[in-house]
């Protein structure tokens, strides 16, 4: 018994890739609220990790960021020394050489004035400036960002007042 097989090749052209990108969300770690987990190894993990697909794709563009940076409560301003210790000191430089496409998760709401607020030049993680990389790129609380050059819209929606507005807003500043 002779069996034969045919095979077909077919060649299809891939067109190169145009740019990369990471998303990572809930990424905030605290020593107080995180239970038995004593250390910032994990989310230092995730970091290396990043840093190391960064390199590796050589070409990341920006990095989504879909909330719930800075457990447990948020940022106070600017200033607050958790922009150093929960992501400048995490998170590589190169990563942080690219904009941090922001929104707001429930927790970063906490302490944040933006939660009582009804200029968004209040909100401490509110940065409008693109190439402002000291933080995250957020000049709404809901915005979109064309990329041209990669053929792609990011669209960030906060949907906590959508979602969380009953439970958020007994933890924040805001009077009742």
């Amino acid at each position: 018994t002779t069996i034969s097989t045919t095979t077909t090749s077919l060649t299809t052209s891939l067109p190169s890739r145009l740019g990369s990108f990471l998303v990572i969300g809930d990424w905030g770690w605290d020593p107080d609220v995180h239970g038995e987990i004593t250390s910032r190894g994990c989310q230092q993990a995730v970091a290396d990790s990043m840093a190391d697909t960064a390199r590796l794709l050589g070409d990341l563009k920006f990095v989504v960021n879909v909330g719930d940076s800075f457990y447990p409560d948020g940022v106070r301003n600017k200033s607050d020394p958790q922009w150093d210790s929960k992501w400048r000191d995490v998170y590589t430089k190169e990563l942080r050489d690219v904009p941090w496409y922001s929104v707001y998760g429930n927790h970063d709401y906490h302490q944040d004035p933006c939660a009582c607020a009804d200029d968004f030049k209040e909100c401490a993680q509110v940065n409008m400036n693109t190439s402002d990389l000291n933080y995250f790129y957020m000049p709404d609380t809901s915005f979109n960002v064309q990329h041209e050059d990669l053929k792609l819209e990011v669209i960030a929606l906060d949907m906590n007042y959508y979602t969380w507005v009953n439970y958020t807003c007994h933890w924040t500043p805001c009077e009742d």
